[in-house]
């Protein structure tokens, strides 16, 4: 299934970044920079035109630089605010610390429905309290679920970092945690949605929909997805055979910065 062909130059490359930005990058994100820019702020951070108190736990100091520095989510970020505007209907896989949802429920049309969805148990207190000053205009339901190609239950992995909990076998610093199984058209169900714009960061279980249900997404108008390697049923996949699967249903790749693609229907 795994593919190696080089993507179209017309939406951009898959490319990793010079040995030189990420050495920039470990020292400007790392935590010690973290912690100086946590006091330094008040844990207030403006990432991208909005501001955020960090002091929870849920913020790790690595987690405030990057955002201090805008480029926590960047990409999604700034995709989120060139495709995701104006809109009514919003579902958003993988909600995580809320960034990206605030980025969404700041540009939505007032009176709009916001679906977030997150899996890791511990983020969904902090994830209501956060997303409030940008949604009180918006009805919002945020859903404790991981994505997955069945419903009822699964293992989620979490991360020795706050963010950055997967579904997959766990390595020697991690724990798994039980946690309630959906797949993306049971969520559609559950929340009697029709037409619809799509936010996707799951760390591979976007091949769920992507590739077992295709179909979910015939009611999506536009989508920001951020894809990975992955495997699903033990094969493995590339992010080419998801946007492969992602064209499939309909949708063009108006814009792509990375593995993080911008689609819309025409």
């Amino acid at each position: 299934m795994k593919t190696t062909r080089p993507p179209s130059p017309a939406h951009g490359e898959l490319t990793t970044a010079s040995p030189l930005k990420l050495a920039a990058a470990k020292v400007l994100a790392g935590d010690a920079t973290g912690r100086v820019l946590g006091a330094l702020t008040g844990h207030r951070v403006r990432h991208q035109g909005l501001w955020f108190d960090v002091r929870s736990h849920d913020f790790s100091p690595s987690v405030r630089a990057q955002m201090f520095w805008g480029i926590y989510e960047g990409a999604e970020t700034r995709m989120i605010h060139a495709f995701i505007r104006d809109r009514h209907t919003v579902v958003e896989l993988g909600s995580s610390l809320g960034v990206t949802t605030a980025h969404i429920a700041a540009g939505m049309i007032p009176g709009g429905r916001l679906i977030s969805v997150e899996a890791k148990p511990a983020l969904i207190p902090g994830l209501r309290g956060r997303l409030s000053p940008w949604a009180r205009s918006l009805h919002l339901d945020v859903i404790h679920a991981a994505v997955t190609t069945h419903c009822g239950s699964t293992l989620l992995t979490i991360a020795p970092q706050t963010v950055g909990s997967r579904l997959g076998d766990p390595r020697e610093d991690e724990d798994t945690v039980p946690v309630p199984a959906l797949t993306l058209r049971q969520i559609l169900d559950q929340t009697s949605l029709a037409d619809f714009d799509l936010v996707s960061d799951i760390e591979g279980a976007e091949a769920a929909f992507l590739l077992r249900d295709p179909s979910t997404l015939a009611q999506c108008r536009r989508a920001v997805i951020e894809l990975h390697e992955t495997t699903l049923d033990g094969s493995a996949v590339s992010v080419f055979d998801l946007i492969d699967a992602l064209t499939a249903t309909g949708l063009e790749i108006a814009h792509r910065h990375g593995p993080v693609v911008a689609a819309v229907r025409r």
